[in-house]
């Protein structure tokens, strides 16, 4: 009888505690990585404070853009150029501060501004321009977010223009990767890509 009990009580803990192995191994909701929909990039020139806003359509890890050009003079004027890359149009031997946002609309009556969290999370983060040329130099500029070892993650950017060119890039927001410094194309950085756009900047 006692014999009986002790392994019926035996069995009963095992499964306990396999159920509880159970729960603990359940992801947790609050590590899910928050969505990105929509890049936004405003280029200023700094020579007249004079900016235009580019805005990219994101959808998942493949990204693609909507090519909605819109100018912040008196006209907000929009081309749609499906199909085609954006273009940015910029001065030879001027310069430029580039900003990137970034937001989740999975909800059209909810825009989720996402630069937030990708600057409270900077040690996990770097946004990285691959350019065809060098008649474009990119630096961090005054207000860059820093993470905490003194990186640039570059969600601000000085662009400056030397000749006349036509310029593709390809423009990442990467998740841990592996450095942030030294670095001249994307495969160097290493890690995850969150969010990718592309556009020619077109220097006259």
């Amino acid at each position: 009888m006692l014999k009986n009990i002790f392994t019926k009580a035996f069995v009963f803990a095992i499964i306990l505690f396999v159920v509880s192995c159970d729960k603990d191994d359940s992801p947790d909701p609050e590590n899910e990585e928050e969505a990105i929909t929509k890049a936004v990039l405003v280029v200023t020139n700094t020579s007249d404070n004079s900016s235009e806003t580019y805005n990219f359509e994101v959808e998942g890890h493949h990204h693609d853009h909507d090519d909605d050009h819109t100018d912040d003079g008196d006209d907000d004027d929009v081309d749609d150029h499906e199909g085609e890359h954006m273009e940015v149009e910029l001065e030879s031997n001027s310069t430029y501060l580039f900003e990137i946002t970034f937001f989740n609309e999975s909800d059209p009556s909810n825009s989720i501004d996402v630069t937030k969290e990708i600057i409270e999370e900077a040690d996990e983060h770097v946004f990285f321009y691959e350019l065809t040329d060098s008649s474009i130099t990119i630096e961090s500029a005054a207000g860059d977010t820093i993470d905490s070892s003194g990186d640039p993650i570059h969600l601000k950017t000085e662009w400056t223009t030397t000749s006349a060119a036509i310029v593709d890039i390809v423009a990442y927001l990467i998740h841990e990767p592996i450095t942030k410094t030294g670095v001249s194309t994307r495969t160097d950085l290493g890690g995850s890509t969150d969010a990718e756009i592309e556009f020619e900047a077109h220097v006259e």
